[in-house]
């Protein structure tokens, strides 16, 4: 019984683990990577409820189940964000007078990012938006040198671009060195 519970357990920890991985590849248009995952998390289903189904289904067997889930699903988070696949679009929103320096601090740290003429918030009072496309393994990056700023930002993923390539900061910074 104890093996059972191991197995299935684990087995689940596994199927969520690659669920977790396989969902985010799909949202960053990752087809390929997809397609693998999508094709083994559905054999470890099949194992596992083939013997959740035909074996004695026991209240140690749910738990197994679902703290498999849980834990599988925290994994996966874990190693998709060190993965940091994919790109991401950044919008940064900051008051009128501090909108230089900041710009100043993204392009110093080779970040590029647009920035708005004007824009007004719900009180009435002048902001600027900064917004910029950036490698979510560079998104760490980021929040360390803005993190002594009073900004609102938000992230969104991105499936796909086209058109010119988009440069990491660090490769911004090599061919800004050479120039």
């Amino acid at each position: 019984m104890i093996l059972r519970l191991a197995y299935i357990f684990l087995m689940c920890m596994t199927m969520r683990c690659i669920k977790t991985i396989q969902n985010i590849t799909q949202i960053g248009g990752h087809k390929t990577i997809t397609a693998f995952l999508l094709a083994t998390e559905t054999l470890i289903f099949l194992l596992v409820f083939k013997d959740v189904i035909t074996g004695e289904l026991t209240i140690l067997v749910i738990i197994a189940v679902t703290v498999g889930y849980v834990l599988g699903y925290l994994i996966g988070s874990y190693i998709e964000d060190k993965m940091a696949l994919g790109k991401v679009i950044v919008t940064i929103k900051i008051a009128r007078e501090k909108s230089n320096k900041l710009a100043g601090v993204l392009r110093d740290n080779g970040f590029i990012f647009i920035q708005s003429k004007r824009f007004y918030s719900h009180k009435g009072k002048l902001r600027k938006i900064h917004q910029g496309i950036i490698y979510r393994r560079e998104l760490p990056k980021l929040k360390e040198i803005t993190k002594n700023f009073k900004i609102v930002a938000s992230v969104e993923s991105l499936k796909g671009t086209f058109g010119k390539k988009i440069i990491s900061s660090k490769d911004y910074l090599e061919i800004d060195n050479l120039n």
